[in-house]
């Protein structure tokens, strides 16, 4: 009999029995993607630009109207990189810890810093002038997140010298266009700026997001949406519905779905409406049976448009920096697992980089094999694409090579409990037949393994190699009620599958 599985590209379940997943869904994945019904590998990490000076906790895109720049902050110091040459614009120094989250933004074509304990920064993009200390802003106040917002930026979580105001919101006065505002002062009855105290829930006030004409106010446990509406109140507050907050600053994107948030909990989708849960039975479980209880607020969440992916980075295990990240794709709604080499931010954006590596002199082979572009920029500058930095120090791009840094990424796929719609029957398998796209002469790992019970462990075959080009199977003689199947990366290779049959005989219920 012939068994087939038709859609390899259901993505990962964690929480759930393997027994009771659909065909499809991998009960156990690593550095797999799955998206348009296929399972393929991810690419790897490549080292970006110049080497940090500093350990970078922290990365933005940043653009003039004549130069594309990534930021990156360390605990004491921040650099901007243009492709070509690294500036260090820090100024006067910051005095943040690891865990004092940068925050900010760019309003007007202003670049806007903040780490919670000093002085909130700009820059506006001459690299000959270093950070300065805000415009308007009080030196005796502290804000935990700032964020552009309209022609505005906001501040949340005051401290007003040796005072906290936890529940505070505080907005600037609207700026001109190509600068920032000039005041925060709330009691010039002349100015747009504000405060108020959103104190209708105890918890605390984390990060903010626009989202559309809205910006979204994220406290620990609630969501509030502030909407401009002008003079004389300038905003309006309203409590969002639902009991679901922020982790920590950096933890929501907005996607071309709504918000995806990671919560002190769970992973949240919601358009300003009833947030709903996208990891709940899936990898909701995963996360926090996981996640480094010291160490979580180091969190955060990003996006990789390229493949329409949000990037749920988190510190797995006794980690301090962020090891593994869960990949949502909200085209297809599935999920993936990424390793992650000690990640410490990520930001999406474009960049112009010429690629060193990629000269004439370093290309093997012929002149017409080579793919390579003359003076080209391998990020293309009309393509937004994933950064990361990580506490090496090193920048990175997301899929920019086919290794992590130079290293092998070890990636597999499998699936436990496949039970060829009757549990109660034992089953030998005879064939495994995958069905790749792929290199003629690239070789994939494939293990068989079985159970005869639902929570006994699995017991797997020595593994075999199938050739793409030259194998049509691999043969197998696993017997059990509940069947298992795996499938690891060889070598990088850019291959894909969509389906495989198994071919198996039954053996009756004993």
């Amino acid at each position: 009999m012939m068994y087939k599985v038709a859609n390899c590209g259901a993505g990962i379940n964690f929480d759930l029995s393997a027994e009771e997943l659909g065909d499809g869904v991998w009960s156990a994945s690593e550095n797999i993607r799955f998206s348009s019904g296929y399972a393929r590998l991810f690419g790897g990490f490549k080292q970006t630009l110049t080497a940090p000076a500093v350990t970078p906790y922290f990365i933005t895109h940043y653009a003039t109207t004549t130069t594309r720049f990534i930021v990156h902050a360390g605990i004491s110091a921040i650099y901007v990189d243009d492709g070509n040459t690294r500036t260090d614009i820090t100024g006067t120094a910051p005095t943040g810890a690891i865990n004092n989250r940068w925050t900010g933004g760019s309003l007007n074509g202003v670049l806007v810093l903040n780490n919670g304990v000093d002085i909130p920064m700009f820059w506006g993009g001459n690299t000959a002038v270093n950070l300065a200390s805000l415009t308007g802003w009080n030196a005796a106040w502290k804000a935990k997140s700032i964020r552009p917002f309209k022609n505005f930026l906001i501040a949340l979580n005051i401290t007003k010298s040796t005072t906290v105001y936890p529940h505070m919101v505080k907005w600037s006065d609207i700026a001109v266009p190509g600068s920032i505002p000039a005041s925060w002062d709330e009691a010039n009855a002349a100015l747009d700026a504000g405060e108020v105290d959103l104190a209708e829930t105890p918890d605390l006030l984390v990060d903010c997001l626009p989202m559309g004409d809205v910006n979204i106010i994220y406290k620990e446990r609630s969501m509030y949406a502030m909407s401009y509406i002008g003079a004389p109140y300038i905003f309006r507050f309203q409590r969002l519905p639902g009991n679901y907050g922020l982790l920590a600053p950096g933890c929501v994107v907005d996607t071309p779905v709504g918000h995806v948030v990671l919560t002190a909990g769970d992973v949240v989708l919601h358009s300003g409406s009833q947030p709903i849960s996208i990891a709940n039975s899936i990898v909701r479980d995963y996360i926090f049976d996981n996640i480094d209880s010291n160490h979580y607020q180091r969190s955060f969440v990003t996006l990789n448009p390229k493949e329409n992916e949000v990037w749920i980075c988190f510190p797995h295990g006794s980690s301090a920096t962020c090891n593994r990240a869960c990949v949502w794709n909200w085209i297809d709604k599935t999920w993936s697992i990424r390793t992650l080499d000690n990640a410490t931010y990520g930001s999406y954006g474009q960049i112009d980089e010429v690629d060193a590596t990629d000269t004439w002199a370093a290309v093997t082979g012929s002149w017409d094999d080579s793919v390579i572009t003359w003076n080209g920029n391998r990020y293309s500058a009309v393509e937004s694409r994933l950064f990361m930095c990580h506490s090496t120090p090193k920048l990175s791009v997301v899929d920019g090579t086919t290794s992590d840094f130079g290293s092998a990424i070890p990636a597999y796929m499998a699936r436990t409990g496949i039970t060829m719609g009757s549990p109660e029957t034992v089953k030998t398998v005879r064939s495994v037949y995958p069905r790749f796209d792929g290199v003629d002469g690239t070789t994939i790992s494939i293990q068989v393994g079985s159970s005869m019970a639902a929570n006994a462990a699995t017991t797997w075959q020595p593994a075999q190699t199938f050739t793409i080009g030259t194998d049509l199977k691999i043969d197998s003689f696993a017997t059990g009620r509940y069947i298992a199947v795996k499938f690891t990366n060889v070598a990088y290779a850019n291959w894909r599958m969509r389906s495989f049959d198994i071919d198996f005989v039954t053996q009756g219920r004993y």
